[in-house]
């Protein structure tokens, strides 16, 4: 028997030419291309949770049937082999529908959907890209109105990259009109300025680490704010404050004590003794 030759019974045989090596099947490409590729576990996995689950052409659900994935268009007629061509099938009715198309459309209609919601959240993604995009050309323009706004308060400076990002972070904390008006307070505060016009070094840095606590100075219920400025009163009258007196104002406020008058003698006492014992009193 020459090499190659069929192998069957004795009284069957037939004898054939060997098929040169480039035709055996396996050995060269063209037989090797016609085998259907293999899916993935996990487009499979997305298929049948996509489906439900559920055979696309009975109903039948797992685990009562096994499933298997069916193209809905034929590999053999050019049907694509993405997971919009899939769709979920029990065993027997993808053996029952062999390589032959539908004879309705309902999964044609199933693709159509798959596409239809497929380019709505396309549409979507790209308008929340958008949406995200015009934010952040809002927060570029009012980053831009903060520094325009410092450079006003404090002539001859402008911020910097790192002042932008503190003022970036500033803008989401506390909103624009908040960052604008603490700017305004910790200029007139604390800038000075030099014979030459232009604020001294000394005092932006220290008016611009003051706009932060400024802001959050301002998102307090009036009585906290005012709390806060009896004890600026004390620590700037007084040669000698001992300790952070806030808690103690808390405390008097809460006991009653009415805050204009706490005011009033923070800016009259002689000395911390003075106040602590009338605080106390």
């Amino acid at each position: 028997m020459s090499y190659g030759a069929a192998r069957v019974a004795p009284e069957k045989a037939v004898f054939r030419p060997a098929l040169p090596m480039s035709f055996q099947p396996g050995l060269n490409g063209t037989d090797m291309a016609t085998k259907r590729k293999s899916i993935s576990k996990k487009i499979r996995f997305e298929v049948f949770k996509r489906d439900g689950f559920k055979c696309q052409y009975c109903g039948a659900a797992a685990p009562e049937v096994l499933l298997e994935i069916d193209h809905i268009q034929p590999v053999s007629k050019e049907g694509a082999h993405d997971i919009l061509n899939f769709l979920t099938a029990c065993q027997p009715c993808n053996a029952g529908k062999s390589d032959r198309q539908l004879s309705d459309d309902s999964a044609v209609k199933k693709q159509q959907a798959q596409l239809l919601e497929l380019q709505a959240r396309r549409e979507q993604l790209e308008m929340m890209l958008q949406w995200r995009d015009g934010l952040k050309d809002i927060e570029g323009d009012q980053i831009d109105v903060i520094a325009n706004a410092w450079e006003a308060a404090a002539i001859g400076w402008h911020l910097n990259d790192t002042g932008r990002k503190t003022a970036k972070q500033l803008l989401k904390k506390h909103g624009l009109q908040t960052v604008l008006d603490a700017i305004e307070t910790a200029g007139d505060k604390y800038l000075k300025f030099g014979e030459d016009g232009k604020a001294t070094q000394e005092s932006v840095n220290l008016a611009w680490q003051k706009v932060g606590g400024v802001c959050a100075l301002s998102a307090l219920p009036d009585d906290q704010r005012r709390l806060y400025y009896v004890k600026a009163i004390l620590f700037k009258r007084l040669s000698y404050v001992p300790y952070d007196v806030l808690d103690d104002l808390k405390a008097a406020l809460a006991a009653g004590c009415p805050i204009e008058e706490m005011e009033r003698e923070a800016k009259h006492c002689r000395n911390w003794t003075e106040f602590q014992l009338w605080l106390n009193g």
